[in-house]
């Protein structure tokens, strides 16, 4: 009964666990034939008579198991009785030792200094007792190795007292009192006797603490047989009491046992008919199998009759004839190893084929003669359908990591070893994927890098952050080195175990190349113009000497020649002094237009709307008589240089106050609006404004959109605003309309 509840249950928390449904279908079938009604069921029953007779012959061998424990347990009393003597005895064989010497050493200190060899008789007679005291504490703690090991010290101890003591003497009886005083007093006794009463007492102290033990264990040794004394008496007394019991109980509970069975039947069938796997059995005579029993589910699940699976060729018939020679082969293996796994594909009663998952196990008799064959099979068509999807979807990725040339894609083990190989790969590193699979990927980096341990460094930063990117170079079979971008990838089973790396190489010497030689353009372009700017202000100002004289001269002719000349040499003469003030306007424009292009920066925190405000300021200050309205937006915070933000800020200004000097209603902003996630400043006014055809020259240098006639300038104002800008990693543009005005936008 208990082997079905304990059935039911497994079955029921693990109704398709394969691995142990064969073992599971032998004891359900035995149990069901135990609870099988059978003739003369009555006759095989144990009578009450020979129950009674069983209790009493229990009883009649539990008393005598009592006895026999109780004498144990005399004898076990006994016995450690002798072991607590034991140690009393080495006790005092320790005290009378340590008294012997004392003895000894009290009767050399009186003749040391009496001179009488009267008191010479204790150390004379010490030697046989000392030794005849060790021999016995030897016999006595055989058993103890720490014990021994303390003797074999104190032995050696008491060897050099006695010693001691013998050349003292013969001191005494040499050199007199003074010399047997000088020998005490620079001698080592009193050491030598610490020496021998400390390992004494450590003696001492490991028999009183095995005099403990051993005293604790007779005490509970006695009481134990007291305990089975009295106990052999109860137990007596006790059987013949629930005697009468057990048998009212033993036939109530058959009852209640066969009612249970059944049930247990009942819910065995229920749960085998629910279940997923067919359980099945088959006698064996030689190599012939035989169906003699078939779980009832398998009509659910094949759709044939209860009694088609008992057919002697039922299941060789629906073997699939692809499979047949396989399995057939295979089942030589059953009788050799006692058991079978196989997979095979099975006809169902409507003609479709399944995979199913078959575990046998072969039992026999004490004899060793094969019986029967347990087994139970499973459907697996849907895994080996997705295993069949899972090995195409790895041929489509296998033949797609060989189609791609451009990157090196393979895998590692945990340890760095690699484990698969791309033609990418090959392409790149130069390797073939049978000279480098079981090579460490450490012979890709170069030797410094090895040196350094940047291979193991780079798994171990994959392992700790599941990506590891970097830039850097590399070693091709053949020794030259590329520039590669390298991504390292964890690569983790679903515990979380680290199972490899998926690493792919990208080839990037071309553009690393293109990249040096870029900046070494740049590095050259940056020199041309550094002294291409070295010379424009060279140039600039030694251009000043001559314009100061020119402007000097003309000015000097028409204050002090005015009157010799007519009014053409004096409209010549007010041309070249206008021609050279402006020359010089150009000169200044074009030294401070060099001198934001060489001038060191010093980027900080800067109140954009507070430079706004005072250059503004400025600009009213100095032409009072206009009625410009200034609007600057509070709270424009950069990061910029103060000094060249002025400059750009400036001109921005002054080109607005410029342009609208014809409107009576001169408006000028200063603001800030979003562009591409940052934002963008601006100046704008309602001036003259301009064609956006030609927007493209608006921030070269010399290039101008209005004559001078109509507004003066140099057209070097917006060239230093845009390298201003440019400085400051930013960006500058221009939004305008003629005759409705124009917004210059920067960003930094």
């Amino acid at each position: 009964m208990e082997v079905a509840r304990r059935l039911h249950r497994g079955a029921l928390r693990h109704p398709v666990q394969s691995q142990h449904l064969p073992g599971l279908l032998h004891e359900i079938r035995r149990a069901a034939a135990r609870a099988a009604p059978r003739s003369g069921e009555t006759a095989a029953r144990v009578t009450l008579e020979r129950k009674v007779q069983i209790g009493f012959a229990v009883a009649v061998v539990i008393i005598v198991a009592v006895g026999a424990a109780a004498l144990r347990s005399t004898a076990a009393t006994v016995a450690s009785a002798r072991w607590v003597a034991h140690a009393l005895e080495v006790r005092g064989d320790l005290e009378a030792m340590l008294a012997d010497l004392i003895d000894a050493e009290t009767g050399v200190r009186g003749y040391l200094i009496t001179g009488d060899t009267t008191y010479l008789a204790p150390y004379d007679s010490a030697g046989a007792r000392l030794e005849a005291h060790l021999a016995g504490l030897r016999a006595l703690t055989a058993d103890n190795p720490v014990q021994l090991e303390r003797l074999d010290s104190l032995a050696t101890l008491v060897a050099v007292r006695l010693e001691r003591f013998h050349w003292t003497i013969e001191t005494r009886r040499s050199g007199g009192p003074g010399a047997a005083g000088r020998a005490v007093i620079g001698g080592r006794g009193k050491e030598l006797m610490q020496l021998v009463r400390s390992i004494v007492g450590q003696m001492e102290d490991e028999e009183g603490r095995l005099l403990a033990q051993r005293s604790a264990t007779l005490q509970t040794k006695a009481r134990l047989a007291r305990l089975a004394a009295w106990g052999g008496a109860l137990v007596a007394v006790t059987l013949a009491v629930i005697a009468s019991a057990l048998i009212s109980r033993e036939l109530a509970g058959r009852r209640r046992a066969e009612l249970a069975l059944g049930e247990t039947q009942t819910r065995f069938r229920q749960v085998l008919a629910s279940s997923t796997a067919v359980i099945y059995a088959n006698t064996v005579s030689g190599a012939t199998f035989s169906p003699t029993w078939v779980s009832e589910n398998v009509t659910r699940i094949t759709g044939y009759g209860p009694d088609e699976p008992l057919q002697p060729s039922w299941w060789l018939d629906n073997l699939h004839r692809d499979d047949r020679e396989r399995v057939l082969a295979d089942m030589p293996a059953l009788f050799a190893n006692d058991q079978l796994t196989t997979e095979y594909r099975f006809r169902s009663k409507d003609g479709t084929y399944h995979w199913v998952h078959d575990e046998s196990r072969l039992l026999r008799d004490a004899a060793g003669t094969p019986l029967e064959v347990v087994g139970a099979w499973v459907d697996i068509t849907d895994r080996r359908q997705a295993e069949a999807s899972l090995r195409a979807s790895e041929e489509r990725l296998r033949l797609l990591l060989g189609s791609v040339r451009d990157y090196a894609i393979y895998l590692l083990d945990p340890t760095g070893i690699v484990v698969s190989w791309n033609s990418g790969a090959e392409q790149i590193k130069g390797y073939r994927a049978e000279e480098i699979i079981g090579q460490h990927f450490s012979r890709f980096y170069t030797p410094e890098d090895v040196v350094a341990g940047k291979p193991q460094a780079a798994l171990r930063a994959a392992a700790d952050q599941g990506r590891f990117e970097e830039e850097n170079w590399r070693v091709r079979k053949d020794g030259t080195r590329l520039w590669a971008d390298v991504v390292i990838n964890a690569v983790r089973d679903d515990r979380g175990t680290l199972v490899g790396f998926a690493k792919v190489t990208r080839d990037l010497t071309e553009r690393k190349r293109a990249e040096d030689t870029l900046r070494r353009y740049a590095a050259e372009l940056e020199a041309s113009n550094a002294e291409l700017n070295a010379f424009a202000y060279s140039v600039s100002h030694d251009l000043r000497t001559p314009l100061r004289g020119i402007a000097g001269f003309s000015e000097a002719l028409l204050e002090d020649y005015a009157d010799r000349l007519d009014d053409v040499g004096k409209d010549y003469l007010t041309r070249v002094r206008a021609a050279s003030q402006r020359m010089a306007t150009l000169i200044d424009d074009l030294l401070d237009l060099s001198q934001v292009t060489r001038s060191a920066m010093h980027i900080g925190p800067l109140d954009l709307s507070a430079l706004a405000s005072a250059i503004a300021a400025d600009l009213t200050k100095r032409d009072s008589a206009r009625r410009v309205e200034f609007a600057i937006a509070p709270g424009l915070q950069v990061q910029a240089d103060p000094g060249l933000m002025r400059v750009a800020l400036h001109n921005l200004l002054e080109n607005a106050w410029k342009f609208t000097g014809r409107r009576s209603d001169a408006r000028i902003e200063v603001g800030s609006v979003p562009h591409d996630g940052r934002s963008a400043y601006f100046v704008r006014d309602n001036g003259a404004g301009f064609d956006m055809t030609y927007v493209g020259k608006l921030f070269g240098a010399f290039q101008r959109l209005h004559g001078t006639q109509e507004f003066d300038g140099t057209g070097i104002g917006l060239a230093t605003v845009q390298r201003i800008i440019h400085r400051h990693g930013g960006r500058v543009w221009a939004e305008g309309t003629v005759g409705t005005g124009a917004t210059f936008y920067f960003t930094l």
